[in-house]
């Protein structure tokens, strides 16, 4: 280890002739690598190995094996941050597997830092390694390595000190990042009393999307942890004020978004003991519910930590499946890109040791991360894991082109909680499986879809299965819209099924489309125009003719109470204008009564068995395991409108076409089942609207469009006459009321007549 780092000394004392370093007052070993040394580092083995470097690569025909780059900046000071890319060709883009390393992202977990710098020191300067050149080489051929040493530079500068305005700025136990929390413009940070108390920062490890919302608020104390209940660290867990809020975070989202990486490790290290020498990963939550891909999942981190030691004694580091569900990124990373990732908690307690041990540290966790690396790139020598996996390209069957974006789905691995597995931009589809029989579904719009069934990997080579998917024909469908009399707004078609959702503006007359074969949702939208909704077979070249009219309304809440609703069960209950589902963050995970549910009680009476139901609201539901239910009941029963078991906490327009029973009053039932753990933040909704098209031109009156006669249509239609406004096309027909083709002082005495009860 020592002769590794007789040229990188030299490098370091390079970056170290700073104000920093003459204003040092730093308490940790001067082996760790402060900011301005990793920048200065990465630069300079750019200047030796990068597309223009110096130097020549150690490996026979290997090409430029370097490759830096600025993947984002800090929040508060804009300081960059850099990812490694090591590969054969790294100047390429290759059609590789990826792995990432991620060294530090809480600011005092400093070991993270040391190993994915020397790890990158040892893929650059394999001849100083004889025993490791084979793994070292064989890892560059078959993937890509990438490094990212930090992505909180501010927080890893608190922990080695800065000077500022003659001050020095130091506390090596800060963890977050250097985010304004309070807003006050000062940089409030305790270093005298020890963990925690640090009132500005986010926990980056707290701020990616999945399970954000029950990561700690501001201002949040802590609990301590179980095996050391003397361990406080107030306000260190701070999620920030919305997912994905820290640029830090987002860089690496847009990181991870991109390059399709398989397997990552992400380095932390446990100041409190609770959690040291332990390799971490997705996921074991309440209730025995383990992550899609447990199977490969547990027994990689199994491995991995057996062949890292501890610190003191026998034995090796332990290993865990996750049941913390607030906000981190081995979650989030694994769910929503594909990319199995472990979190490694390195050291122990004493998790800024001195200079050997930090040695010790490095050179103990250097076979686990090897390991992960050959499992990804598919290789065993010298010696490494089965490697039990399945690749391919899916290509067009007529042209032969690679085809970006087609899903696939391995049914024995497959869950609501998984963003869809697509294949990139070289048609090219990974995964990791173990020793077991498989189907995988191939589907992309546009295309047939394909299934391979009973697929057995091995456990000697990876299993290459090419696929061609056969396009369906496309046919030519005419649409053609009637509009009411001065309708001028823009018309849109949202055209939808499992695979494809697209949304185009028409217009009044014909409209020509070309669309594959397929069953599709139509839904044309235009202001105060009855939506259109209708489900579509597309088998053959086909026409349709569409008459708009203006909608009118059956039933509509604003919920700025429940006077229209009667609870079964639940808290139901009106927050500033919107429906929750409970008082308190989620919903009851488990009512033994039944769903908890709301009914309207107000009568709904329609001579036209045709309606639309629209719902303006976000919802979040544990997926796969619990369901949002809207139901219509009246004397024909109950029929089930439609039903949501995943997550979208997002406001957004939901369009349902229902058929109402015209000889009897129909009920709008809302409701959430759920099983007996984990619940999420349910339903939060703004308007629920049920709109038909009756057999008048429009509610005269009615300027505003909200089901009522009331002075608000008065003072639009005044504004109207009087400001010489533009009318929409409702409002010409709206507020004739005297039907004679005009909007004058008559239509406005008629309103009030109407208001009055004249």
């Amino acid at each position: 280890m020592k002769n590794s780092f007789n040229t990188f000394f030299l490098y370091i004392l390079i970056g170290l002739i700073s104000t920093e370093f003459l204003f040092s007052e730093s308490p940790l070993s001067e082996r760790y690598h402060t900011y301005e040394e990793i920048d200065s580092i990465l630069h300079i083995w750019d200047d030796q190995f990068g597309e223009y470097g110096s130097m020549s690569s150690p490996y026979p025909n290997s090409g430029t094996i370097y490759k830096l780059i600025e993947i984002g900046t800090s929040e508060l000071e804009e300081m960059p941050f850099w990812a490694v890319k090591l590969s054969f060709n790294a100047d390429v883009d290759e059609d590789q597997p990826r792995v990432l390393i991620l060294g530090q992202c809480h600011a005092e977990e400093i070991l993270g830092v040391e190993i994915s710098m020397e790890l990158i020191y040892r893929f650059l300067h394999p001849e100083e390694f004889p025993s490791d050149f084979q793994t070292l080489a064989g890892i560059l051929y078959s993937s890509e390595v990438w490094i990212v040493p930090t992505y909180n530079p501010e927080g890893l500068e608190v922990v080695h000190g800065y000077e500022e305005n003659g001050e020095w700025i130091q506390d090596v136990s800060y963890r977050k990042n250097k985010m304004d929390a309070n807003h006050n413009g000062v940089f409030d940070y305790d270093h005298l009393n020890g963990y925690g108390n640090d009132i500005d920062g986010v926990d980056l490890n707290r701020n990616y999307g999945l399970n954000w919302i029950f990561g700690d608020e501001f201002g949040e104390t802590d609990s301590g942890c179980p095996s050391n209940p003397s361990y406080v660290s107030n306000f260190d867990y701070y999620r920030g004020e919305a997912p994905f809020s820290e640029s830090e975070v987002v860089a690496i989202k847009n990181l991870v978004e991109t390059y399709d990486f398989l397997l990552s490790i992400a380095y932390h290290s446990s100041r409190s003991g609770c959690v040291a020498e332990r390799v971490i990963y997705s996921s074991l939550w309440p209730g025995g519910k383990i992550s899609p891909d447990y199977q490969v999942i547990q027994p990689l981190g199994q491995q991995i930590a057996e062949l890292t030691l501890v610190e003191f004694g026998d034995g090796n580091y332990h290993f865990a499946a996750s049941g913390s569900m607030k906000g981190n990124a081995h979650d989030w990373t694994y769910s929503q890109a594909g990319c199995i990732q472990y979190l490694i908690e390195v050291g122990t307690e004493d998790m800024q040791p001195d200079a050997e041990m930090i040695e010790n540290t490095i050179e103990r966790n250097l076979p686990g991360a090897y390991y992960l690396m050959k499992r990804a790139a598919g290789i065993n020598y010298p010696t490494g894991p089965d490697k039990y996996q399945v690749t391919g390209i899916v290509s067009d069957s007529m042209t032969g082109m690679p085809l970006e974006g087609v899903d696939v789905v391995i049914h024995q691995m497959d869950g609501g909680i998984l963003a869809p597995r697509l294949t990139d931009d070289f048609g090219r589809y990974r995964r990791l499986l173990y020793l077991d029989s498989f189907d995988i579904t191939f589907s992309k719009h546009g295309y047939y879809d394909f299934e391979y069934l009973d697929l057995i990997p091995s456990a000697d080579i990876v299993s290459e299965i090419n696929i061609l998917l056969e396009p369906k024909p496309e046919y030519e469908v005419i649409i053609n819209i009637d509009v009411p009399a001065n309708h001028s707004d823009e018309i849109l078609l949202k055209m939808s099924n499992e695979y494809f959702n697209h949304e185009i503006e028409v217009y009044p007359g014909s409209n020509v489309l070309s669309i594959p074969e397929g069953e599709y949702n139509f839904t044309i939208l235009s202001n105060d125009i009855f939506p259109h909704v209708e489900d579509i077979a597309i088998n053959s070249n086909s026409e349709f003719l569409i008459s708009l009219d203006w909608y009118d309304y059956l039933f509509l809440d604003e919920f700025d109470d429940l006077n229209k609703w009667d609870i079964v069960l639940g808290d139901w209950h009106s927050d500033d204008g919107r429906l929750k589902s409970q008082y308190s963050l989620t919903y009851p995970d488990f009512t033994p009564l039944g769903p908890i549910q709301i009914n309207s009680n107000e009568e709904i009476y329609s001579d036209i068995d045709n309606a639309v139901l629209v719902f303006d609201m976000k919802y979040e539901l544990e997926w796969d395991n619990d369901t949002l239910f809207v139901d219509i009941v009246n004397s024909q029963g109950s029929s089930r409108v439609l039903s949501f078991s995943n997550q979208n906490w997002v406001d957004s327009t939901y369009y349902k076409s229902v058929n109402l029973d015209v000889n009897s009053n129909n009920v709008i039932s809302l409701g959430i089942m759920s099983d007996i753990t984990i619940s999420y933040r349910g339903i939060s909704m703004d308007a629920l609207k049920l709109l038909y098209n009756p057999d008048y031109s429009c509610y005269r009156g009615d300027l505003n469009h909200d089901g009522d006669i009331i002075v608000t249509d008065i003072v639009a239609l005044l504004n109207i006459i009087l400001d010489n406004q533009i009318a929409s096309g409702f409002q010409l027909c709206s507020g004739d009321y005297n039907i004679d083709d005009n909007l004058d002082i008559l239509d406005i005495v008629g309103i009030v007549n109407q208001i009055i009860g004249d």
